[in-house]
Order: structure tokens, then C-alpha cells, then sequence
């Protein structure tokens, strides 16, 4: 076989074993996890905010005794506007966590439906859109009054100048986080991620006042709810052992609740999962959780938790390969000797008697030390897997996205944050620059990192004298350096690719590579002299 097809087989198992490894790493999301970020990116042409009177009141009754059971008292409606195409919230209300802005994502729909021919939305049915959110608030009502477990509940926001206004107010907004999935599904055991917005559709459509010239077609609904399922399905962040607000999602950039995930749960979702990624999840919930106890912010805090969880998986896997990090030690202390029985052979090449007493030297060299010369195996068997259960344990951790580091969000890609423009622009506006410096720090740890053995090795065998030419060595000396230059642009290629958290794990774990191999050199030195 020749050389080049060697490494390039070589290089293709080492891609197919990442993919084949990366596909198990499944996502933690449920359906009411992504139901709830769906919600956040198309939440309706309704906005519910305080400001309105006593007298301003919405009821919605049992279906099955007829009873009030939730009431709002003191709401205000906001609709948004449509012109020229162009669904906007003209109000700003930054106290209420809104601002002016387009609907982005459901102006997005609109064109996509209109270019396609489909009979779309237009301004004339903004009644149809405000009935449809109407029905969705009566579901997120009764379900929130459902798991209360209370007779009826009332959020009496009408005066915010109390306390009490303004708790109510609260409460109501946690409602509707918490049950805006009601919007797509029922719960967790919807498949489909939109059989609660057909039977919502439906129920509009009985309403009074409601024309069927103001309702949208099938293929609108279809192209609707695939939209929106494509939007939220880029978001992977629900692993998280603590049930709580996560993340920046949608029109308002808004926080998400994301349900808590047991290790049963984990295990369900494959073996990997369960063995690695939720423990590795459960770590960083817990190191991210305690420095966000002593005060830190949350960005700072998801940035100590990856350089904390980097430290320990790193410091658990020196322990794990210990003796093969002590043999790969010995071999670059042996490196003139086996240069002297390398050289003793200049036709190993194409003498086969030659390279087989060759074989024997190294092996007797080898025996004598102590030496597996396959140990090194060992490293690459147990680190790929815990790398990849590691990636996906970072890219699915919902206790990152909250807050940035130098505006950098944890969870974004190092490349997505690059390619947009948006991130170079503006006063106080530092994630591109972050993520550009992160990038040139991550690849020049994990160069030096792959190259400082081969540089120790190199430097080690100029002592000694060299007798002749050893095509065989040479040959073998350019195969492992063509691997390595490619090992090392495929990773320097998935650091650019993937989220933040792991262009910042790789950086820690080079250093620590690093500072591994001087100090284990350093002892050996310190051994051979004596």
C-alpha cells in the first residue's frame, strides 16, 4: 500500500470514528424545552403588560365545570403593527424586558409563504393572529392553574406601584414562560411539534367575528410550524441538573426556562450520555452554580466553570494514563539510543534482514526499559471519547449561556460570532474581537502543545552521531509528521467550529499538555543524570 494511502485511511478513520462518536452525544433538549424556545422566537402579535385598570380584566373558565379558574386583572394589550409587509411592536418597554422590533422570524414566514405563491397572512388578518394568541393564553392559563394546584388564581397587577402589583406581575410572566409551550405541544410526549398550534388554529376558526378570507392556508401552517421547529432546533443548551431561566433566544433575546434532567433521562438517551456527558453536565452545573454563589457574574462564572471542569477532566485522565504518559517519557529519553540502533541499519528500507535485526534491537531496547511502544494507543482510546463526551456535555450545558465573557457568549460558535458582522460593529461591542483572540490562543496552545514532544525528541537525537542515511526512518520520520501537521488542522479546523466553551477547554487543556510534558521531562532528565 503506498504512503499516501496509508495516512489518507489513516486520517478518514480518525474523521469516522469522530462523527460515528459525535452522533451519540444526542441532544438533552425535551419537546417542552424546544417548544418553550419556539415560543420565545414567534411568541404572536400580543404583548401582556401592566398599566391597565382594575376594570381591565381576562378570565378564562374550566372547559369542564365552567368555572373562573385564572383571571388577570389590570392587563394591557399591545398589538403589533403591520405595513408594507412588515410585522413590528412599535413600543418600547425596557422595564418589561421589550423593546421596539420587528417580528423577524414571522416576517421571515410571510416572504417564505408569499414567494412560494401560498396564501399568506397579510395586515387584513392581524384579527385571526390576535385570536389565535388569545386561545394560546387561555391553555398557558389553564395549564399553569393545573399544576398549582390552587381552586382559581388571580394576578392582580393593577396597581405596580405595591409590592404586591408587582409580584403578581411576576408570577404572571413565570406562567407564561413556564407553559408557552402550550403554544406547540401538550408536553413532553408530543412527537410533533406542532399538535397544539392545529388545534389551536381550529378553535379559532369557530370564533366569532373570525372569516375564513382572514385565515391562513394549510401550507402557510406548514411552512409555519417547520420554520419555527428549524429555528429552536439549532439550540442544543438543556442539560442541566436544575430547572431554571437559560440562554438568549428570539425577538427579545430572552431567557428560557429549560426543564432539569435526571441521569435516568441521560441513560435513555444512549450509553455515552449516561456514562460521561451527564456526569461531566452535572459538574459543570454544580462549579458554575457555586461560583455564581460567592457574587461573581454569570458570565465570569460559566468561564471559571470550563477552566475548573478542564482542570479536573485533564487531572483524571493523567491518573487514567499515567504509565503510558510515563512510557511515551521514556521513549524521548531513549531517542539516541534507538537514533544509534537506527543508524546501525541504513538499509532496513529494502533489506528485509536489515530491518528485521533492526526490529529485534528495539525490541530488546524496549524490553529492557520496561517499554510498550503500543502505550501511546492507550492515551488516543480513552481521550477521544471523553473529548467527545466533553464536547457534547459543553455544547449542551444550559448553565453557560447565561452572560458573556468580554461579550462573548459561551455557547455561540467561535466562527458563527466571526462571520457576523453585527459583532464588529457598535460602542462596547467586543465578541468578535474576543472570539478572533480566543481562536489565535487556542491554536497556538494546541500547536505547540502536538510539536513540543517531536521538538524534544528531535533535539535529543542531534547528540548523536549520525553513520549514515536511514531511508526507512526517514520515511517513517515524514509519515508521522504529515499526520501530525494533520491531526493538528483538523483540530485547529473543529476549534473554529465549534461553540466557545470548547475553544476555551482546548486552550486550558493545551497549556496543561504543556506544562505536562516539561515537568514529566524535567523528572526523567533528573533520573537519567543520577
Amino acid at each position: 500500500m503506498k504512503k499516501g494511502t496509508k495516512i489518507g485511511l489513516g486520517v478518514f478513520g480518525v474523521l469516522f470514528t469522530a462523527l460515528s462518536l459525535s452522533s451519540c452525544t444526542k441532544s438533552f433538549c425535551t419537546p417542552t424545552d424546544t417548544a418553550r424556545i419556539m415560543y420565545a422566537f414567534e411568541p404572536g402579535v400580543t404583548r401582556y403588560l401592566p398599566g391597565g385598570s382594575a376594570s381591565d380584566v381576562i378570565e378564562f373558565q374550566d372547559p369542564n365545570t365552567s368555572q373562573v379558574v385564572y383571571t388577570i386583572k389590570g392587563i394591557q394589550l399591545e398589538y403589533a403593527t403591520y405595513s408594507q409587509g412588515v410585522f413590528t411592536f412599535t413600543e418600547s418597554r425596557p422595564q418589561y424586558g421589550y423593546k421596539a422590533v420587528q417580528l423577524t422570524y414571522l416576517n421571515d414566514i410571510v416572504n417564505t409563504c408569499r414567494q412560494n405563491g401560498y396564501i399568506t397572512i397579510e395586515g387584513t388578518s392581524l384579527p385571526y393572529l390576535k385570536a389565535l394568541d388569545e386561545v394560546v393564553l387561555k391553555n398557558i392559563c389553564l395549564e399553569a392553574k393545573y399544576y398549582s394546584g390552587q381552586t382559581a388564581i388571580v394576578r392582580d397587577f393593577s396597581d405596580m406601584t405595591t409590592e404586591a402589583g408587582q409580584r403578581a406581575y411576576a408570577d404572571f410572566q413565570r406562567d407564561i414562560a413556564k407553559y408557552s409551550y402550550k403554544k406547540f405541544v401538550d408536553g413532553d410526549g408530543d412527537t410533533d411539534l406542532c399538535t397544539a398550534y392545529y388545534r389551536h388554529d381550529k378553535e379559532v376558526r369557530k370564533m366569532p367575528g373570525i372569516e375564513v378570507d382572514i385565515c391562513p392556508s394549510n401550507d402557510f401552517i406548514s411552512v409555519y410550524c417547520n420554520k419555527v421547529s428549524a429555528y429552536a432546533s439549532q439550540y442544543r443548551t438543556c442539560l442541566t441538573t436544575k430547572e431554571d431561566k437559560y440562554g438568549t433566544y428570539g425577538l427579545d433575546a430572552s431567557e428560557v426556562i429549560i426543564n432539569s434532567k435526571s441521569w435516568g433521562f441521560a441513560w435513555s438517551k444512549g450509553f455515552f450520555e449516561g456514562l460521561l456527558v451527564y456526569p461531566i453536565g452535572w459538574l459543570i452545573d454544580q462549579i458554575v452554580g457555586g461560583f455564581r454563589g460567592t457574587g461573581v457574574s454569570a458570565g465570569a462564572a460559566a468561564f471559571l466553570g470550563i477552566v475548573f471542569i478542564t482542570l479536573i477532566i485533564r487531572s483524571l485522565m493523567l491518573l487514567a494514563t499515567f504509565k503510558s504518559t510515563k512510557n511515551n517519557a521514556k521513549m524521548t529519553e531513549l531517542q539516541p539510543e534507538i537514533q544509534k540502533i537506527q543508524n546501525k541499519y541504513p538499509n532496513s528500507n529494502s533489506s528485509q534482514v536489515e530491518k528485521q535485526r533492526m526490529a529485534e534491537e528495539m525490541q530488546r531496547l524496549y524490553k529492557k526499559n520496561k517499554i510498550n511502544p503500543l502505550s501511546s494507543l492507550l492515551i488516543m482510546v480513552i481521550q477521544f471519547p471523553v473529548f467527545i463526551c466533553v464536547w457534547g456535555a459543553l455544547s449542551g450545558a444550559s448553565a453557560i449561556t447565561n452572560g458573556t465573557v468580554l461579550g462573548l457568549r459561551m455557547d455561540l460558535g467561535i466562527k458563527d460570532v466571526l462571520f457576523n458582522a453585527n459583532n464588529w460593529t457598535g460602542v462596547g461591542n467586543y465578541a468578535a474581537v474576543t472570539a478572533f483572540f480566543l481562536f489565535l490562543l487556542m491554536a497556538g496552545a494546541q500547536t505547540v502543545s502536538m510539536l513540543l514532544p517531536q521538538w524534544m525528541q528531535k533535539a535529543k537525537a542531534k547528540k548523536v552521531a549520525k553513520l549514515g542515511k536511514n531511508p526507512a526512518q526517514n520515511s517513517q520520520n515524514k509519515q508521522m509528521k504529515i499526520f501530525t501537521y494533520v491531526m493538528l488542522a483538523l483540530i485547529i479546523f473543529m476549534g473554529f467550529s465549534l461553540v466557545s466553551a470548547m475553544g476555551i477547554y482546548w486552550f486550558i487543556g493545551a497549556l496543561f499538555s504543556i506544562v505536562q510534558t516539561l515537568i514529566t521531562q524535567l523528572v526523567m532528565d533528573k533520573k537519567a543524570r543520577k
